[in-house]
């Protein structure tokens, strides 16, 4: 306890560190979420079926792990360096080197092999990405148990991928092709170039990030239930709320990120038009950074999501059935839907945090491990399915993946009808749960945090 006596109280230098945390975890798994199965696709030319199927099977494993990471992670004693960073610490070089290895071309060997080596370094990054990752998230609840603060944490959570967004989505189309080509090399470069960056971004996080919280060690001797915890964990409505939300957006967005090249190479007849959306997506985020808490006090976090995610939704339901052909226009009709759906990406983290707090009302446990890490199974089994669903949509609709082709007129109306249609189903069904299923309102909210610090000033005070 004296030890946590002598930690510097919370401050602006926690919120830029565990900014730079998740600009990190960006830096390699967002770079490989928005490239690798074009990688796979237009470099290594692999059937767009075969990349889904690949995506399928490895991100469900990579899914399943993340609970027994988690659970690994509660098992451990806390050490002077902490109970989370030192995983962060340990795991994110090996991370950045199979990052990059999955994009060497191995274009030029056996098909089976080619298959072999896409799965062999997908499934030895995701499991590292997992050791990185689950303490990283998990770490924000012991950094604080202020609300404002958590709300704060969360903010500043989706600044770094904001800011990994905006630069990739301008740099990435102007750097990676060449004559609206892709070029191998330029891809393995600039994953060089993300992982080193993600590294030093997560070593300067296990630095300016401290654990202040203090997590109650479990009797020696007792083993963690696993299954117990599980069970308790299927009636914890905040956390079934948020991952389901999470799951169906994260679906909807994830589909429309992996067309997103194929819309602006071939709906709109050039992929560096892209570059435009990148550099006025600089000015959405800043708004969206902005305004994002203000609505939040205001309205609630729930209550801001479903409102700006439901706008989003129903713009795009629009769209679907009237094709917009002016990339200009569709680029800030998109923009004022990104402002509307951000809550969810912005304010996702505080509400984990929150449904934490609701396990620990429930039990008296926190468990913030195994609580995290089944929602970030969640969150892997949604990239699982939209990854692969991206490559279906382009092998079911017929899209050619050879060198060089041109797309027929009924493939490019179909990638519209893909992108706009999917946007529309995954943000509105994900309202609909967040709304009926997760249960913490604004005043609800309020009414758990009070209780617990009641609960913890009582047995501090025995």
């Amino acid at each position: 306890m004296d030890q946590k006596k002598t930690i510097r109280p919370f401050s602006m230098k926690d919120k830029i560190g565990y900014t730079l945390g998740d600009l990190g975890c960006c830096f390699t798994e967002q770079y490989r979420a928005m490239y690798l199965s074009i990688f796979y696709t237009l470099i290594l030319q692999v059937n767009p079926f075969h990349v889904g199927i690949l995506l399928l099977i490895t991100k469900i494993w990579d899914a399943v792990n993340d609970p027994i990471i988690g659970a690994m992670v509660d098992s451990r004693k806390a050490t002077k360096g902490g109970k989370f960073i030192p995983w962060i610490r340990a795991f994110s070089f090996p991370m950045a080197v199979l990052c990059v290895l999955g994009f060497v071309n191995v274009g030029n060997i056996n098909y089976g092999l080619r298959l072999a080596y896409m799965f062999v370094t997908y499934v030895l990054y995701e499991a590292l990405y997992t050791c990185v990752n689950v303490p990283f998230g998990t770490l924000s609840s012991v950094m604080t148990d202020d609300v404002s603060q958590r709300t704060a944490l969360s903010r500043y959570r989706s600044l770094g991928g904001t800011i990994f967004m905006t630069v990739m989505v301008m740099i990435g189309p102007l750097f990676l092709y060449v004559d609206n080509k892709p070029v191998a090399g330029r891809f393995l470069m600039l994953a060089c170039i993300c992982a080193m960056l993600g590294l030093l971004c997560l070593q300067i996080t296990c630095v300016w990030c401290k654990e202040r919280v203090e997590v109650p060690e479990r009797p020696q001797g007792e083993k963690l239930n696993y299954l117990h915890v599980l069970k308790e964990i299927s009636h914890n409505k905040a956390l079934l709320g948020v991952m389901f939300f999470s799951l169906t957006g994260m679906i909807g967005a994830s589909v429309v990120n992996g067309l997103n090249t194929y819309l602006y190479k071939d709906f709109f007849g050039n992929v560096k038009i892209q570059a435009v959306s990148g550099m006025l997506s600089v000015l959405y985020a800043v708004l969206s950074f902005a305004i994002t808490q203000p609505l939040a006090n205001k309205f609630g976090k729930k209550e801001w999501c479903c409102m700006g995610a439901g706008f989003a939704a129903i713009v795009f339901g629009i769209l679907f059935f009237f094709p917009v052909h002016n990339p200009v226009a569709f680029i800030v009709i998109n923009g004022i839907c990104y402002l509307g759906a951000s809550g969810m990406q912005v304010l996702i983290w505080a509400m984990v945090n929150d449904a934490i707090d609701y396990h620990e009302l429930q039990t008296g446990e926190r468990n913030e491990g195994i609580v995290y890490s089944t929602y970030s199974f969640f969150r892997k089994l949604a990239s699982a399915i939209s990854g692969s669903l991206s490559s279906f949509v382009l092998g079911a609709i017929g899209y050619n993946v050879t060198a060089g082709a041109v797309q027929t007129a009924g493939v490019v109306n179909a990638i519209w009808k893909s992108y706009t249609g999917v946007y529309f189903l995954g943000y509105g069904i994900a309202v609909a749960i967040l709304f009926f299923v997760y249960p913490l309102t604004k005043q609800k909210t309020a009414e758990m945090l009070t209780e617990l610090k009641a609960r913890r000033a009582a047995k501090e005070s025995k």
